[in-house]
């Protein structure tokens, strides 16, 4: 049996080995390189500033433009030099966005190439980027749009600016929003990055069944290739030691490195392959995100648009209004690139946001048949709800618990009026199986990100030389059958 596991480790390595390597450093760049995304204050900053008269409010807006089903999102904004309204509306497979005019109420057409290339010269001048001779092409998805956020602005104009940068921005045909921006270096890190961990590439992602497959058996298989490693590196430990004196038998460097750093770093590898694989939530394992599935319960039955605008003069260098609900109550959230201001149905600024006794109500309606079990204000990170280098969090927010049997718990933020994050049974065990397996976010880390850096580079390089070693081996193995083969060969 035991000849049969090695040569199952043996050949598994060879298929996998430089895979888990390459998950490895590009796991090692996605720790300071994130996926290219724009940043919400840099879509503020590419936009002009709101005038505050002569604009239709929602409804009417809506009404003129006869877009047909209910609106169930809007928000106001500039289209180059014209203010516009965004609706999104219910579509077969996801929300749609359509551009309002709001001076005149007529729906605007889709972009065209000579729209858009003057939008992004406008845009890019804002963002204090060059654009001489921009070039923009349609395209439905690509290396950097494959993700499933960007389906409902599909298709998309990619706009090449043409700089030093290699700056590239993606607009929403239909409705006319900067949805991306990336540069060169961005791309090239990412390749590198989020592209080879997640096997992102274009072909197989655009197949979403394939592509989910394809990642779980293979962190499963190289799960199984690291625990068959594991088992027969401790078999082979002697701590007494061999005759030369050393607790491993192999004298060969290779051998003697793979099996030592094996022992050292074999566990935690696998852990991590463990928590890799969880993630793609084999055999039917539960969402571990489900706060998107919390918003429409949040906002409550559905509304008619509001028939009148609050003063937009309340907030200088005013850049976007959106329409909120909760709990079918209309609130008004007012951007410019420096604040943001909330405002209830009679246009009454909240300086606060919503109070703790709004945000409880409205909890209460999303769960009438439980009670809420305990509630408290957090100003900074706890177990569940905490930022990190590329992801922010907004505090103060008010952690509301429900006595139900999942013990689930909001985090509610009373100045966008909106859930945070939900954490439930199953969100509490993805945050330790996937959060501190893999990302290494245990607690007394999270307060210390370089000690974190630290120790996530130690680790990843001795499990990278564990696989180099091992990929060595297998190199040396495949040239030894060949050479065999070609004995035989020979002979014959």
């Amino acid at each position: 049996m035991k000849r049969w596991l090695h040569l199952a480790h043996r050949w598994l390595g060879i298929g996998l080995g430089l895979l888990v390597l390459a998950w490895l450093f590009s796991g090692l760049v996605m720790l300071w390189v994130p996926r290219p995304a724009l940043q919400a204050a840099e879509a503020l900053r590419a936009l002009p500033p709101l005038p505050s008269q002569g604009l239709l409010a929602p409804a009417q807006a809506f009404e003129r433009a006869v877009l047909g089903g209910p609106a169930t999102g809007a928000r106001l904004s500039m289209r180059g030099a014209e203010p516009v309204w965004l609706f999104q509306t219910a579509g077969p497979r996801w929300e749609t966005a359509s551009a309002v005019s709001a001076l005149s109420g007529q729906r605007l057409p889709p972009l065209q190439e000579a729209q858009v290339l003057d939008l992004a010269q406008t845009q890019a001048a804002a963002l204090g980027l060059a654009a001489a001779k921009p070039e923009a092409e349609l395209i439905q998805r690509d290396q950097w749009s494959i993700y499933s956020r960007f389906n409902a602005a599909r298709p998309l104009w990619r706009v090449s600016l043409q700089d030093a940068a290699g700056t590239e921005l993606y607009y929403a045909q239909a409705s006319g929003e900067l949805v991306l921006d990336t540069n060169r270096w961005e791309r090239g890190w990412n390749w590198l990055g989020t592209v080879t961990h997640w096997l992102y590439f274009t072909p197989l992602r655009a197949d979403t069944g394939l592509w989910r497959q394809v990642v779980l058996w293979s962190s499963g298989v190289a799960l199984l290739l690291c625990g068959l490693g594991l088992w027969l590196g401790l078999q082979r430990l002697r701590l007494r030691g061999y005759a030369s004196g050393s607790v491993s038998p192999y004298r060969e460097r290779w051998q003697r490195w793979h099996h030592l750093l094996g022992l050292g770093a074999g566990g935690v590898l696998a852990a991590w392959l463990f928590s890799g694989w969880l993630s793609m939530d084999p055999w039917g394992w539960p969402s571990s995100n489900p706060k998107d599935q919390a918003q429409a319960p949040w906002q409550g039955e559905k509304q008619a648009l509001p028939a009148e605008l609050p003063r937009l003069d309340l907030l200088p260098g005013l850049k976007e209004v959106e329409w909120l609900r909760v709990q079918g109550q209309s609130y008004w959230r007012l951007k410019s690139e420096q604040q943001s201001l909330l405002l209830d149905a009679r246009a009454q600024v909240l300086p606060q946001g919503l109070s703790e006794a709004q945000l409880l109500s409205a909890l209460q309606a999303m769960h009438p048949q439980q009670q809420i079990s305990s509630h408290d204000w957090l100003s900074g990170p706890d177990l569940y709800y905490y930022g990190l280098r590329h992801q922010t969090r907004s505090f103060p927010v008010l952690r509301a618990c429900i006595a139900d049997a999942s013990a689930t718990c909001y985090y509610l933020d009373p100045q966008a009026a909106r859930i945070a994050q939900k954490v439930d049974h199953y969100g509490r065990v993805d945050r330790w199986l996937f959060n501190a397996l893999h990302r290494w976010d245990w607690p007394p880390l999270q307060a210390m990100p370089l000690a974190r850096d630290a120790l996530v580079l130690a680790w990843s390089l001795a499990a990278a030389g564990l696989c180099l070693a091992g990929c060595v081996l297998g190199w040396r193995r495949l040239q030894t059958q060949r050479k065999k083969k070609r004995k035989t060969c020979h002979e014959c």
